[in-house]
């Protein structure tokens, strides 16, 4: 077959999928790129469009939509994303997850930028993407089967390992709330429930094989000089070989690093601190989690690579392996003081194979744990399971039990706000939840990484707006006490607008503006977008379009739920009781103290301190005219 190469780096096709009557259509994706560029705006935009206010995440009309990252399937460094859009079953905002791996490349390879899914199925079925084609197919023999499984079997019925599949396991199938999708076995989208909303119209997953074509650029010399200097700046950073060496967990490998104490919570956010000796026995490189790491991998495109394959060797967990230990593996050991580093490492790796998304495993078990340790819930309750700190063979009975819906698994299953309603006895006052999605996040201590959890658009995640001042989380060259509520709303602003460009070209936060190799910037994005789409934005512009897109989220939060300002406050545990030892003992989150922040960041914004809602002005400013028109007749709109 002739391969014909684009002249753009889209796909060109978005591609609709009705599961009620197995219609399938297309259409093209151009018209919403000279709007939106792509990946995240064009999924916000067509959710914000198309789903109406009184739809339930479980009705068949709410969407489920991936989209491809503009650049992924370029040369562009660390294009690989897919963001995956729908109501978030948590809050019935927006729901927003966003996973690297090879599924999105290999999604645009087989013709399209963007799959947008309506409906439910009668029976399993899987999406299978070819050249430009795509069928509905019988999933029989793979439902019920775990996401490891789930890839096997669909490589050995398609012949062939030159498929990529996003697929959910057995937690997604039982709808439990806080599934994910999982892509590449490691790589996990999770947060809002995606996984969930996929097993309710019972998509088992979707395969992408790409033979059809390639894409391409507009501006092919341009865009190879913007990829150079782009590979020079990731070459540079002084944090590239650590990566590459002792990958994201790197960074805790040193007990005494200042992470040990700004991105924990201890027993269900009891305290901030983690004693020494605890932080010795996981971080050891000789008996700790490092030992078991024996190779770094890397996503499509990434001149980096943060994966670790891990393999236990001996002891009780002897034979696990599989990729994946990054920092959110250590914060969720933390929470449920599990300093066996074998035992987490067991845990997070069947996380994946369940489909679960390993924070909300993390919260809901450490909110159960805190209820056994209290007397709430007793071995009655847990049909003879005792929830004591630091076991992780307990955490990984419970995490079997959720995912399956078993007994005490499904109180846990729907997360830590309805389970605590649910069970009641003054346990609502330690589940710990923004917008009633589950977060694993610190507040305490670092103000501003508080800041971005809780005015995230999808609730409770850390990858929308936080930052460290003088760390690699925020914007370079800023030297900001990181434990004070100055200058944190301007920065958590700058680095929300930047994830939404990451998300809308599928660039890494890795590679990106955030954590990791911490080499890229704005500018580079600019110059990546402008040549692959032919454009001629100034990096200003470029902003302009990512707040385009923050705002569809705010809008679609305002007419599909009643938040306001009050849901961007912290969980009440960290604004009630203060860190209790360690560096930052006394810490809390004063309401006087974060009012502040939040009147900037409204300001910021350009929205109405009194309510958080946005304003005509705002929006009109913009040349969002059709969301001001939707947030006017709901009532919504500030007329400022």
């Amino acid at each position: 077959m002739t391969r014909q190469v684009k002249q753009t780096s889209l796909a060109g096709k978005i591609l609709r999928v009705d599961l009620t009557t197995g219609g399938i259509k297309t259409e093209e994706t151009e018209p919403y790129a000279r709007e939106w560029i792509g990946g995240r705006a064009i999924n916000s935009w067509i959710l914000l469009k198309e789903t109406a206010p009184r739809t339930a995440w479980s009705d068949p009309e709410n969407l489920l939509i991936f989209g491809a990252g503009a650049l992924v399937g370029t040369l562009a460094p660390g294009a690989c994303r897919t963001s995956i859009e729908t109501k978030n079953v948590f809050s019935g905002g927006k729901g927003s997850s966003n996973v690297g791996g090879h599924f999105a490349p290999e999604l645009k390879y087989a013709g399209f930028d963007h799959v947008v899914i309506s409906g439910k199925s009668a029976k399993p079925v899987y999406l299978y993407l070819h050249n430009g084609r795509a069928e509905i197919r019988d999933a029989a023999f793979i439902w019920g089967k775990t996401t490891f499984a789930t890839e096997e079997a669909l490589e050995e019925a398609h012949g062939t390992r030159k498929i990529r599949i996003a697929c959910i396991g057995p937690a997604g199938e039982n709808k439990v709330r806080g599934s994910g999708v999982i892509c590449d076995r490691s790589k996990a989208a999770g947060g809002s429930g995606v996984g969930c909303v996929m097993g309710d119209k019972k998509l088992k997953a979707i395969v992408a094989s790409g033979e059809g074509g390639a894409v391409g650029v507009a501006r092919p010399e341009e865009f190879f000089k913007a990829v150079d200097t782009a590979l020079r700046k990731v070459k540079e950073s002084s944090l590239t070989e650590m990566m590459r060496k002792t990958t994201l967990a790197g960074r805790w490998s040193d007990p005494h690093s200042p992470n040990w104490d700004f991105l924990i919570c201890a027993r269900n956010g009891q305290d901030d601190f983690w004693a020494i000796e605890k932080r010795v026995r996981m971080a050891d490189p000789k008996t700790g989690f490092p030992k078991n790491r024996k190779r770094v991998s890397a996503c499509f495109m990434c001149p980096v690579g943060c994966m670790p394959f891990s393999e236990i060797t001996e002891g009780k967990y002897a034979g696990t392996c599989g990729e994946g230990f990054w920092s959110n593996t250590i914060m969720d050991a933390v929470r449920l003081d599990i300093s066996d580093p074998d035992g987490i490492t067991r845990a997070w790796i069947l996380a994946n194979e369940l489909g679960l998304d390993t924070d909300f495993a993390t919260n809901v078990a450490s909110w159960a744990f805190e209820c056994f340790e209290k007397g709430i819930l007793t071995e009655k309750d847990t049909e003879g399971l005792a929830l004591n700190w630091g076991d992780a063979d307990a955490f990984i009975e419970l995490m079997k039990r959720v995912a399956y819906r078993k007994g005490i698994g499904d109180l846990l299953a729907n997360g830590v706000r309805e389970a605590s309603k649910r069970l009641g006895k003054g346990s609502e006052a330690f589940s710990v939840h923004v917008k009633g999605q589950d977060t694993i996040e610190p507040f305490r201590a670092p103000k501003g990484w508080a800041l971005g959890v809780a005015t995230s658009p999808v609730a409770g995640r850390h990858l929308r707006g936080t930052c460290i001042g003088g760390s690699r989380f925020g914007p370079k060259g800023l030297d900001f006490a990181p434990h004070t509520y100055e200058d944190q709303p301007k920065n958590v602003v700058w680095q929300s607008l930047t994830k939404e460009m990451e998300d809308m070209l599928g660039i890494c936060v890795y590679v990106g503006t955030w954590s990791g190799a911490y080499a890229l910037e704005p500018s580079d994005y600019a110059a990546l977008a402008n040549a692959a789409l032919g454009l001629d934005l100034t990096e200003e512009a470029f902003f302009n379009k990512a707040r385009r897109s923050y705002n569809l989220e705010k809008a679609f939060n305002t007419l599909h739920t009643d938040m306001g300002r009050e849901d961007d406050l912290p969980p009440r545990r960290f604004m009630e009781e203060p860190i209790k030892e360690g560096p930052y003992k006394g810490y809390r989150c004063e309401k006087e103290n974060w009012d502040r922040m939040l009147d900037e960041f409204y300001d910021l914004q350009g929205w109405d301190r009194e309510t958080g809602l946005q304003t005509r002005s705002c929006l009109e400013r913009l040349g969002l005219q059709e969301v001001a028109r939707k947030l006017e007749e709901a009532g919504k709109l500030i007329e400022t």
